[in-house]
């Protein structure tokens, strides 16, 4: 690990690698690439201004990138479908064939937990080699998905090149600003009737330490992140300390799709799934492989995000 690039290092996690990986003795240069710049500053670092639609091969070729980041998502559902699709598809191909003609030998790919799905009858603890089903009409993780299966199938026709899939869950800290957590800040909080959840969280910290060692080790596959237990959403909801009410589950995703398709609201229909059916990751695999001791526990996690929120809210 000597030449590193990171697209999406304008984004929170991709700020945060970059203040870890800047530690490294062994790196000797970054590559940054985003369409705005990082908040991060790091001497290492070489910015390029870049869209990830747009190829990037001769960057990665001209710096001698021997291990590449693919961080560059559309996280939060906008109603230009069009365009989110662009971004996470079109990217992660831009990226895949950058490794490609470049001759990267390390690749890294942060998806996540939510590529499982929300649904009945998801097992206890979830396993690597579960399939992928994303919930429908859910358009972060159908996405998240896809490009979980275009690196899959890289691996797999390139068995020299080393690549690396982590599945994360929810992901808290003092640094991030509410995320895919914004339901928690709702004037009033909804649940589905009948139906109480468990989520879990990883501290920052916590995942900016399995991925620098997942590639100082070199650890190939994938990989299900997550810190230790978790929290049922009942108990999120009195965390935050304001009011819920809860409606049929029927009613919930009906309401959900009407105010999705009259612009009301940026919550894609099938988000609301997560509501009623928990996607709980098995974390044995990545564990035993790197021997990480987690510093926070899920909840932990969960109530040092939540106590960042409330010094800004």
């Amino acid at each position: 690990m000597k030449n590193v690039a990171i697209t999406g290092v304008g984004g929170y996690l991709g700020g945060r690698l970059l203040n870890r990986l800047e530690q490294e003795g062994e790196v000797e240069r970054i590559i940054g690439l985003d369409v705005r710049e990082p908040g991060a500053a790091s001497s290492k670092l070489k910015f390029y201004q870049q869209d990830v639609r747009k190829p990037f091969a001769d960057i990665f070729a001209d710096n001698q990138i021997d291990t590449a980041l693919h961080l560059a998502f559309q996280v939060t559902p906008i109603h230009d479908e069009a365009g989110t699709h662009s971004i996470n598809i079109q990217g992660s191909q831009n990226f895949l064939e950058a490794c490609k003609k470049a001759s990267v030998s390390q690749l890294f790919y942060m998806s996540s937990h939510t590529t499982y799905g929300a649904h009945a009858d998801n097992p206890e603890s979830i396993p690597e080699d579960a399939p992928l089903r994303p919930t429908p009409d859910f358009l972060y993780p159908n996405d998240k998905a896809k490009v979980d299966l275009m690196f899959q199938d890289f691996m797999a026709k390139n068995p020299d090149t080393r690549v690396t899939i982590v599945r994360t869950v929810t992901v808290t800290g003092p640094h991030i600003v509410a995320g895919g957590l914004t339901v928690l800040f709702t004037p009033v909080m909804i649940r589905a009737s009948g139906h109480d959840p468990q989520w879990q969280f990883i501290h920052e910290d916590d995942l900016v330490e399995l991925v620098t060692i997942l590639l100082k080790k070199k650890l190939g596959g994938v990989f299900n992140v997550a810190g230790e237990g978790g929290l049922r959403y009942t108990e999120m909801i009195k965390a935050v300390g304001k009011r819920s009410i809860a409606l049929p589950a029927g009613l919930l995703s009906r309401f959900t799709r009407l105010s999705w398709n009259l612009h009301l609201q940026s919550r894609s229909p099938g988000g609301m799934e997560i509501l009623k059916y928990p996607i709980v990751v098995n974390t044995e695999k990545v564990r035993k492989a790197t021997g990480y001791q987690f510093r926070y526990s899920g909840p932990e996690a969960f109530k040092a995000f939540l106590e960042t929120m409330r010094k800004i809210t």
